[in-house]
């Protein structure tokens, strides 16, 4: 079982975690189920996208064919593995920050700032979902084709709208958190 708040390994019957202490319920939630599986999707678009890579090769070097739509297959599955990471990311509060500020502000501004970095996070999140449905709406109605098992192109796609809804989420619920936290006033003294 991982710390729902920082990832790190629970070992003992406790369920505090060693890292931050924060304490974990004993009973797996959705949350935990939905998280584990955004790893699972993770490997294996990163398996496959290597394994595809690998097979390209061998069949290029040795029997001078390829497979249709090999390449365009991994150029999207690069798109996956980049979007389920910055999901990723974005969950467990490694996405990019200026750690300087870490140091330097009191808990209370840290959380402030908190707040408005989220909010702006979510708004350019939006937009960019926005933006996103409306490319992957026009590769639907264009009808495009990849050689590889004809497959849709606006499917291979649909994870940039996903994508940038899932990290426009991880960003609101970490302003709900921040915002709650210095509404309560915790670990401000």
């Amino acid at each position: 079982m991982q710390c729902r708040k920082c990832r790190a390994a629970l070992h003992d019957e406790t369920n505090t975690c060693p890292e931050c202490g924060t304490a974990s319920p004993a009973s797996r939630t959705v949350f935990d189920y939905i998280a584990r599986s955004e790893e699972i999707l993770l490997a294996a678009a990163l398996s496959a996208m290597v394994l595809l890579v690998l097979v390209q090769i061998v069949l290029r070097n040795f029997f001078s064919i390829g497979i249709m739509g090999g390449a365009e297959i991994v150029r999207h599955l690069v798109l996956w593995v980049a979007f389920l990471g910055a999901g990723l990311a974005a969950r467990d509060g490694k996405h990019i920050r200026i750690e300087l500020t870490q140091h330097l502000l009191s808990i209370r501004t840290r959380r402030i700032f908190e707040v408005i970095t989220s909010i702006f996070s979510v708004i350019v999140c939006g937009i960019l979902v926005w933006a996103s449905l409306h490319f992957v709406a026009v590769d639907y109605r264009g009808g495009g084709v990849i050689a590889f098992f004809n497959t849709p192109i606006w499917i291979l796609q649909i994870i940039i709208p996903i994508g940038y809804a899932v990290v426009a989420l991880r960003f609101c619920a970490r302003c709900i958190e921040n915002a709650y936290a210095l509404v309560k006033g915790d670990g401000m003294h």
